[in-house]
C-alpha cells in the first residue's frame, strides 16, 4: 500500500504536540527537522512506530525524524500546509550547539544544497565511460563534447558554486559569492594542478615590492569558503556605510573587487595551504603499509554521518581528482557505504518483526545505493552491534582498496551506482571491496539476528 503522506504529516504534528508546539520545522535530504517549543510533547514511541519513519534522533535542540530520500520532500509539503510558522530551524538550534557542533553544521548547510549537482555529475560521468568502452562514443565527437558538458561543467565551476552557497549561509548576498567564485577560476589564472604537475606556470605579480605567484583554484573548496566568509562581513559592514542611493552601484563593485583581490593574494592562500594539508594527510594515509590508512578512514567513515562532519570531506575527492586526475577515495568511501549496507540486509531477510523488517527492506534498498542515514539510525545504530559490525567490513573493504591502490574516475556515487566509475579494468577489485565490506557485516549480524531470536 503506497505511503499517504498527508496523513503521516498529520500524524507527525499531532505527535509533536500540535503545531502550536512548533517553533521551527524544515528538511535535509533525509530528515525532517523540527525545533518545539516544549520538548516533553515528543511522542518518541508514537513516531517511531509509524509508517514510512525510519529512526528519530534528537541533536543541539532539534528533533530529526528520518524519513529516507523522496519520502522527506513530500512529508514536509504536506506538513507546511498545517503550519503557519515554520521559523528557521539553523538560527534556532545553532544558539545550543557546541562550537564543534557549529562548525560541523556551517559544512553541511554549505555543502548540502551542493550534492546533488556531484551526485548527477559522478552518474554521468559513468555513464559516458560506460559508453565509452562499449564504443557508443568516441572522443572528439559532438555527442562525447555533449557529454563533456555534462560531467564537467559543475566541477570546472565548482568554486562558483561553493561560492554562492557559503555566501548565502554566512548572510551575505549569494550572487557575489557565485561570481567571485568563477572570478577565481577564470581562464587567465592558471590551475593550481596543472602547475603543481609542471604543465603551467604560475603568475608572477609585483604586489607593493613584494613577488607575489598567483595561480586559480579550479577544484578548490576551503579557500573558496573561508573567502565568501570574510566577504560576506566585508559585505554588511559596507551596506552600513554606502548611502541608500549609492547601494545598487558601489556595493556590488566594492565587494567584488576586494573580494577578488583578497581571494587571490590573502584569504585564498592561506586557506589553501590548510586544504593542501587536510589532503596530504589522507594522502600519506594512503601509503601506510599493509592497508591501513584505507581500514582506518572507511572504517571511520561512517561515524563521521552521524555528527554530519562527512559532508566536509568532498574535498578530499575533489582534491584527489584535481591533483591526480583518479579519485583514490571513492572506492573507500563505496566500502564505507557498503558496510552500512551489508548490516541492514541482514535484517532485511532475518529480522522476524514486520515493521523492522519493512524498515530494513527500505533501507537497504537506499543504502545500497549510497545513502546509508535510513540504515544507520533506524535499523544498526539502534541495535548497536549490526552498526560496528559494518564499521569492521567498511574497515577490511578499505584496506583491500587501499593495498591495491584502487581508485575511481570519478566521485558523488558509491556501491551499485559506483560501478559505473571503475569500466577502465578495475571492476573486478571494486567488486571485491564492495563483496568483503558488505560480507562481513552481513554474516555477522545474521548471526546476532539469530542469537536474539526476536528481532
Amino acid at each position: 500500500m503506497a505511503l499517504n503522506y498527508k496523513v503521516l504529516a498529520q500524524d507527525i504534528i499531532e505527535n509533536v504536540g500540535g503545531k502550536d508546539n512548533i517553533r521551527a520545522m524544515e528538511h535535509c535530504a533525509t530528515r525532517l527537522r523540527l525545533m518545539l517549543k516544549d520538548d516533553s510533547l515528543f511522542n518518541k514511541a508514537a513516531i517511531d512506530d509509524m509508517d514510512g519513519v525510519k529512526g528519530v534522533l534528537h541533536k543541539a535542540g532539534q528533533f530529526q525524524i528520518i524519513l529516507g530520500t523522496g519520502t522527506v520532500n513530500q512529508v514536509y509539503n504536506e506538513a507546511e500546509k498545517l503550519v503557519d510558522n515554520k521559523g528557521n530551524v539553523k538560527d534556532e538550534a545553532y544558539d545550543d550547539m557546541t562550537v564543534v557542533q557549529k562548525i560541523v553544521r556551517v559544512f553541511g548547510d554549505i555543502f548540502i544544497p551542493i550534492i546533488p549537482v556531484i551526485i548527477a555529475s559522478g552518474i554521468l560521468m559513468g555513464l559516458r565511460s560506460f559508453m565509452v568502452n562499449l564504443g557508443w562514443l568516441t572522443e572528439g565527437s559532438f555527442w562525447f563534447g555533449f557529454s563533456q558538458i555534462l560531467t564537467d561543467t559543475p566541477f570546472a565551476f565548482l568554486p562558483a558554486l561553493v561560492g554562492w552557497s557559503a555566501m548565502k549561509r554566512f548572510g551575505g548576498t549569494p550572487i557575489f559569492g557565485f561570481i567571485i567564485g568563477l572570478m577565481l577560476v577564470h581562464n587567465f589564472l592558471p590551475s593550481a594542478g596543472a602547475v603543481g604537475r609542471g604543465n603551467l606556470e604560475p603568475l608572477f605579480v609585483d604586489l607593493f615590492g613584494f613577488e607575489a605567484t598567483v595561480v586559480g583554484y579550479q577544484g578548490s573548496v576551503l579557500p573558496v569558503l573561508g573567502i565568501a566568509f570574510v566577504v560576506a562581513y566585508l559585505e554588511k559592514k559596507i551596506r552600513k556605510i554606502v548611502p541608500d542611493a549609492l547601494d545598487l552601484v558601489l556595493t556590488p563593485f566594492i565587494v567584488m573587487t576586494i573580494g577578488l583581490f583578497i581571494g587571490l593574494f590573502m584569504v585564498g592562500p592561506v586557506a589553501r595551504i590548510l586544504e593542501t594539508g587536510v589532503a596530504d594527510l589522507f594522502g600519506f594515509l594512503f601509503t601506510l603499509p599493509l592497508g591501513i590508512g584505507g581500514f582506518l578512514i572507511a572504517g571511520l567513515q561512517q561515524v563521521l554521518v552521524i555528527t554530519g562532519l562527512h559532508h566536509a570531506l568532498w574535498v578530499i575527492d575533489i582534491n584527489f581528482l584535481e591533483q591526480m586526475g583518479e579519485n583514490l577515495y571513492q572506492p573507500i568511501r563505496s566500502a564505507a557505504v557498503a558496510g552500512q549496507a551489508g548490516a541492514v540486509t541482514a535484517f532485511a531477510i532475518f529480522a522476524k518483526g514486520k515493521k523492522m523488517k519493512a524498515l530494513a527492506i527500505s533501507s537497504a534498498v537506499s543504502a545500497w545505493f549510497g545513502i546509508t542515514e535510513p540504515a544507520i539510525f533506524g535499523v544498526n545504530l539502534i541495535n548497536f552491534w549490526p552498526f560496528i559490525f559494518g564499521l569492521i567490513g567498511s574497515a577490511l573493504g578499505g584496506m583491500y582498496s587501499s593495498l591495491v591502490g584502487l581508485a575511481g574516475d570519478g566521485m558523488g556515487i558509491a556501491v551499485i551506482p559506483g560501478f559505473l566509475l571503475h569500466l577502465d579494468g578495475t571492476m573486478f577489485h571494486y567488486v571485491m571491496v564492495n563483496l568483503i565490506a558488505g560480507l562481513v557485516p552481513f554474516i555477522l549480524s545474521v548471526i546476532w539476528i539469530k542469537k536474539k531470536g526476536n528481532i
